[in-house]
């Protein structure tokens, strides 16, 4: 199954490179750093100068499992991250993007997470719900490294993430 991270970070050898790191050592995927990209932010006339996000969108619909990666920053993504999750909603505004929304559908979509907390923050796990809810992608798995007293992902958690990534339910 392809797998491609799309990867955020203020720190690209943080924690959450820690994290997409050890996945790619199990499950080979390609890792796409969003921040190195021109993502031009969403604007109700759908009217954008040539940028990274149409060539993004065709990556990630030729993957199967499409893994968000971002550091727990107040509650939520990255700001390279949120312009991108809002942009996406360009695909559903503009009719002639619309088949590419629906192919969406049949894909499963992962987070990668860390933070300073032992668990996932509700709220930044409550934004990935609601975006796979609104495409209708399957919510396949989670994985957060814990980094409350040093780095911290668990063997288990990581093996059942990888093992998710690699086989459909």
């Amino acid at each position: 199954m392809k797998t491609l991270i799309l990867f955020s970070s203020a720190n690209k050898q943080g924690n959450t490179a820690k994290t997409i790191n050890a996945v790619n050592s199990t499950h080979r995927s390609e890792i796409i750093d969003i921040d190195q990209l021109k993502i031009t932010p969403y604007n109700y006339q759908n009217d954008y100068p040539s940028d990274d996000f149409y060539p993004l969108v065709d990556k990630m619909l030729a993957a199967d499992n499409i893994v968000f990666a971002s550091p727990v920053y107040w509650y939520t993504v990255t700001a390279p991250m949120k312009a991108l999750i809002d942009r996406l909603t360009e695909l559903l505004d503009v009719a002639e993007l619309k088949p590419k929304a629906r192919a969406l559908e049949n894909k499963r979509g992962f987070v990668v997470a860390s933070s300073g907390k032992t668990e996932i923050c509700p709220i930044f796990h409550g934004l990935f719900k609601g975006l796979f809810n609104y495409f209708n992608m399957e919510f396949a798995a989670t994985l957060h490294a814990a980094c409350h007293n040093g780095y911290s992902l668990s063997e288990k958690e990581l093996q059942q993430f990888t093992n998710t990534l690699s086989h459909r339910h």
